[in-house]
Parts: C-alpha cells; sequence; structure tokens
C-alpha cells in the first residue's frame, strides 16, 4: 500500500462535481470492520485480515503525521476510532451516504477529530465544516476515489457490530444516554435485553443483506427513553432505506418480503382493556373517507392532550396553510440538495405550525365534530387516547412483541430485519414469518394480531 502525501484541496470544487445523494447519514461508532469475513453461499471472498491491515496502515501513517498531536501513540485508544471511522466511510459510500460527525471540542472528541482532519489533508474524505454555533448545520464529510482505492481489499469484508460498545442505550429527552439504574431488578432486565440484542447481531455476521450488489449493515441497537418501560424499539440504518428500496433487498441471494403487523398499537389499547379490535374497522368513520381516519389516528396516539389534535385538524384544513406547507417541503427539498452538492444555500423559513400539520385532511373538516366522532368509535379505549407519554409505552409493548418474533425466527434459522413494527425476510419463509409474528402478538397481549405483507408501490 501507498499513501500520498498531498495537500488537501482549498475548495469545494471536487464536491460541486460529485454525484451525491443528498441522503445524510450520522457516524455510527459502534460500527467496526470485521477482521476474519466469513465465506457465505460460495459468493463472499475471504481475505485473510484485509480489514485489519487497512487499520494498521492507516494507525502507521497517522502516527507519524503532525495531526497527532499526542507523546505516545496508544493502540487500545485510535484503532477502534479508526477502525470505525473506515467502517462508516466503506458503507456510506456503498449507499451514496454522506457522513455527519462531529467536531465539538471536548477531550473525548479530539482523537476523531484528528484522523477526519488527517485523512482531509490527504485529499482521501472532502468534507465540509460547519461554522461553530452555526444553528442546524453540522459537519460531514464523503470518500473520495484515493480512499476507495486503499479501502479495495477490504470491500469484502463484513461491518459488523462493536462488542465494546451497549447494544441497548436508555436516552434522556435530550439524546444524552443515562447510566443503568442500580435496582436489581431494572439490571437484570438490561442484561437480558442486552445478551438477545448482542445475539442477534452476532446471528448477522453469518448472513448477508445487500441493495444492487452492494452490502447493507443490518446491525440494530435497541433504545429505550428515560427507562427501561418506555420505548425500546430495533434502531438500524437499513431502516431509513424507502419502502421502493426495501422490497429490493436480498437476503443471502434470495428475494425478500414485508410482514407487517396492522394498526398494532390500537390494537395493543384494545387489549388493555380486555377487548379484541376489529381490524376491518380499524379506519372507518361514518362521512369520512379512510385516509382521512388513518391520519387522525396515527396522531392521536402523539399528542399531548385533545386540544392539540384539534388545533392541528383545523390548521391542516385551512387551503392557505395547504398551499404553505407545500411551498416549505418544495423548498427544503432543494436546500437539502444544494447542501449535498456543497453549495452555498439557506433554510427556508419553517413555521411553527408545520411541525403538526396532518397531511391529506379535506378543507372541509370541521375539527369538534371529527373528533367527536372519532372518540365515540373508540369509546372504549378513550382515556389513553391523549394520555402521558401514551405513545413510548406502546412503542415498549411492540417492542417486546418484536424482540419474541426475531429470537424466535433466528433460533429457526431465519434470518430477519426488524422494521419496528414489521420484519423484512427472505420470500420463502413469509408464511412462517406470518405465523410467528401472530403466536408472539398472542402471547405478549393475549389477543389476536393480523398480519399482512406490504407490497411495493
Amino acid at each position: 500500500m501507498k499513501l500520498a502525501m498531498s495537500p488537501a484541496h482549498n475548495d469545494s470544487s471536487d464536491l460541486q462535481q460529485m454525484e451525491l445523494s443528498f441522503t445524510r447519514v450520522e457516524l455510527d461508532k459502534t460500527l467496526t470492520l470485521a477482521p476474519n469475513p466469513k465465506r457465505v453461499n460460495g459468493f463472499w471472498v475471504t481475505q485473510t485480515n484485509s480489514s485489519n491491515e487497512v487499520v494498521e496502515f492507516m494507525a502507521e501513517h497517522f502516527k507519524r503525521s503532525p495531526f497527532f498531536s499526542g507523546k505516545r501513540f496508544r493502540k487500545s485508544t485510535y484503532m477502534p476510532i479508526i477502525s470505525t471511522v473506515l467502517a462508516n466511510l466503506l458503507n456510506a459510500y456503498n449507499h451514496r451516504l454522506q457522513i455527519i460527525y462531529s467536531r465539538d471540542d471536548h477531550s473525548g472528541n479530539r482523537p476523531w477529530i484528528h484522523f477526519w482532519d488527517f485523512l482531509s489533508h490527504l485529499n482521501l474524505i472532502s468534507t465540509v465544516i460547519a461554522g461553530k454555533n452555526e444553528k442546524g448545520v453540522q459537519s460531514w464529510c464523503v470518500a473520495l476515489p484515493e480512499l476507495v482505492e486503499l479501502l479495495k481489499p477490504a470491500t469484502s469484508t463484513k461491518i459488523i457490530f462493536d462488542r465494546h460498545q451497549p447494544s441497548v442505550v436508555v436516552r434522556d429527552k435530550d439524546g444524552n444516554v443515562l447510566p443503568l439504574s442500580k435496582n436489581r431488578a431494572a439490571r437484570l432486565k438490561y442484561n437480558r435485553l442486552e445478551k438477545d440484542t448482542r445475539a442477534f447481531n452476532e446471528y448477522w455476521e453469518r448472513h448477508v443483506v445487500t441493495l444492487d450488489g452492494k452490502n447493507v449493515v443490518p446491525i440494530v441497537k435497541r433504545k429505550f427513553n428515560d427507562t427501561l418501560e418506555m420505548g425500546g424499539r430495533f434502531y438500524g440504518g437499513f431502516q431509513q432505506l424507502p419502502s421502493k428500496d426495501r422490497a429490493r433487498l436480498i437476503i443471502d441471494d434470495l428475494g425478500t418480503a414485508e410482514m407487517d403487523y396492522s394498526s398494532i398499537h390500537w390494537a395493543i389499547l384494545y387489549a388493555w382493556e380486555g377487548v379484541q379490535i376489529k381490524y376491518k374497522a380499524a379506519y372507518t368513520l361514518d362521512g369520512y373517507d379512510r385516509d382521512t381516519v388513518k391520519a387522525i389516528t396515527l396522531r392521536a396516539l402523539n399528542i399531548k392532550n385533545l386540544s392539540d389534535l384539534k388545533k392541528a385538524i383545523t390548521t391542516s384544513a385551512n387551503p392557505k396553510n395547504k398551499e404553505q406547507y407545500r411551498a416549505y417541503k418544495d423548498a427544503r427539498a432543494v436546500y437539502e440538495f444544494e447542501r449535498s452538492k456543497g453549495l452555498a444555500s439557506k433554510a427556508p423559513y419553517k413555521a411553527p405550525w408545520i411541525e403538526s400539520f396532518i397531511e391529506g385532511i379535506p378543507s372541509s373538516t370541521i375539527a369538534d365534530d371529527l373528533v367527536d366522532a372519532f372518540l365515540e368509535k373508540h369509546s372504549v379505549i378513550k382515556a389513553h387516547i391523549g394520555s402521558p407519554k401514551i405513545g413510548v409505552r406502546l412503542q415498549a409493548v411492540d417492542s417486546e412483541i418484536m424482540a419474541l418474533v426475531l429470537n424466535t425466527l433466528r433460533l429457526e434459522n431465519i434470518p430477519a430485519l426488524p422494521i419496528h413494527d414489521s420484519v423484512r425476510i427472505q420470500k420463502k419463509h413469509k408464511i412462517r414469518a406470518r405465523d410467528v409474528m401472530a403466536e408472539c402478538f398472542k402471547e405478549i397481549t393475549g389477543f389476536k394480531a393480523r398480519v399482512r405483507e406490504v407490497l411495493p408501490k
């Protein structure tokens, strides 16, 4: 391997000429390069320790560069950083993503900044650095062809979950990771959740997901809100793929299907009240079309009170607001595209009401009449609508169901990707996946589920 020590470009001409997607991805510090890739279905080329060679090579040059300012090069500190950065760049290159990263100047982040700057100085990445205190703007980068060439020996290396990182986290409302509770029961629960999630990620090291011939990282983390009793859904980068792209995912050389729970949160609410939901009637309401009722149903589980729901409906039914909302969406799309090209662009003004706008509400809708009719239809669960933290309480149940589904399928050697309340599996397993999902829902709630295949639009 050779590394040309050429100075970095002083302008953004490279970025302006690159055909970049305007999708960005946050740096995931849980990813690392797998040191010993395994041959899967005969089409993976195993290159023994290929990723270790790349990491060692980069580390040696970084250590001798002016960007390393420490007195002693500690491999235990820098090797994981280098491996994680390269793993993220490899994944981003495969899927035409841009990596958002932090340049906050605190001691724990400085080694990361130094390595990003080292790569930029050598023209191995192009980076856009956000100005200090510039609200809503983040630093980001993309791999350049020179780095892709260096990573070629590792392109057949799988990206795996870093075993030194937790696979289950609890965060506060600001996104800060909270320390593990000292309560014995909470610790036992955490250890069980961690063990199961880690087993899921390790299982996927023996399987391969691709999209258009490019590897997709199937790694997940479970994220809870404030306590282990709130939230807990599985999150992975593959979930950000549009549904039309998810439909083209390949698992171990075979096409896939997506099996989905119908109206899962409403079914859980009815189960809490000891009632079997009538799935066919879930989104029907006399005098209103199905799309309107569905839009209200989804919003009703994410409101603080009924007044906020009525206000959102009134705002969304206003023809002038509809026009302004469409204009904002169009302007935002232009802004994101220009930013992806490295061009100077100003974010469009976002009116406060846009956050609560509900698409698809007819202009003739009267909020009081719609909400009253809606609550009368769902009088059995009326007390739950608008109750404190109802959304994350429901997620805690649907994530428990999903964890049971994934574990059951894994033990039957059926690889499955969680998409919140649906799973993507090989087509040959869709009947079994449907049955497992129904069985797991009944085991947790005591009631019947409705599971259907999500067909590509």
